[in-house]
């Protein structure tokens, strides 16, 4: 009987045991569902403030959309005055003409091709062919620097060089041309014009060829091919270019003789020898344009 007895008490502390954890079990569930209850609360409370903030903000959106603030209305009417003010000072002074009609000129001239430049109105009497617009090509001092490293490089010591304003002039003594009293180029001559054709051929400049010679008659005129030195200076000029033309170059040549016409204008300081080799050249003259008057469209 006691052992029953003690089998017994322990069930019964058992079922105690367990009737007491069932009862904190379902206290600590009572417990949650209080705490999600009040989490729940909570978080709609928390939805309803962030709902009343942006209807708060919005209200007020709308309310500043609606009216303009005061400062922005003075600063606009202090600008539009200060516009007035500057346009009347500008009224009231007095523009630079020349000025004026410079920028007119090169806004037109920019803005409109098509309108001829003003030097080209007027009578046929006042025209100047010096403004009529030529065609561009390669400015006279580069070129004379282009010749001077080839004459240094071929040693073609005897030619020279001469820059003249709008123009450069390379002079070929006729010794390295010609004989004396003939019109046929020589082998040295031809080399050294094939030299030179070949820069030339490169270039858009316009060239002419002037001959040149001495003053004195040319004697025994019943035997001789040219009975004058005008007539010998044409020949050996036409000469030069004929050979420059087969060389390449294929943009026309203005051919000229000159005779003795310029011998008076070399200085008087050296001899008459010397002033008589000098006589007898022929002048390459190359121009800073290309030839090719320009149109109004072309500009």
């Amino acid at each position: 009987m006691a052992a029953q007895d003690d089998i017994f008490g322990e069930l019964n502390k058992a079922e105690a045991r367990q009737a007491e954890e069932a009862e904190k079990a379902a206290a600590q569930e009572l417990q949650e569902a209080e705490e999600n209850e009040n989490a729940d609360k909570k978080i709609q409370e928390k939805e309803r403030q962030i709902d009343e903030s942006e209807s708060i903000v919005r209200k007020k959106a709308s309310d500043d959309s609606s009216h303009v603030p005061l400062w922005l209305i003075t600063f606009t009417d202090v600008m539009a005055l200060m516009l007035t003010f500057f346009v009347l000072l500008y009224s009231m002074s007095s523009t630079q003409e020349e000025k004026w009609k410079q920028m007119s000129k090169g806004l037109s001239q920019k803005l409109n091709a098509f309108n001829a430049e003003n030097f080209k109105s007027g009578s046929q009497d006042v025209i100047s062919l010096d403004k009529i617009s030529t065609s561009r090509a390669l400015n006279v001092g580069y070129v004379k620097v282009v010749l001077g490293r080839l004459l240094a490089h071929k040693q073609l010591d005897d030619v020279m060089l001469i820059e003249n304003e709008k123009r450069l002039i390379l002079s070929l003594p006729s010794d390295l041309l010609f004989q004396s009293g003939q019109t046929e180029i020589g082998d040295e001559g031809r080399q050294a014009l094939f030299e030179l054709g070949g820069v030339l051929t490169r270039m858009k400049n316009r060239i002419e060829v002037v001959g040149h010679s001495d003053p004195r008659p040319i004697t025994n005129t019943e035997k001789a091919q040219y009975k004058t030195n005008w007539q010998l200076s044409l020949a050996r000029a036409t000469e030069v270019a004929r050979v420059l033309k087969d060389v390449g170059y294929d943009r026309d040549i203005i051919v000229r003789g000159l005779s003795s016409a310029r011998y008076d204008e070399l200085p008087e300081q050296i001899s008459q020898d010397e002033r008589y080799a000098l006589s007898r050249r022929v002048d390459i003259v190359i121009m800073n344009d290309g030839g090719y008057r320009l149109n109004a469209f072309d500009m």
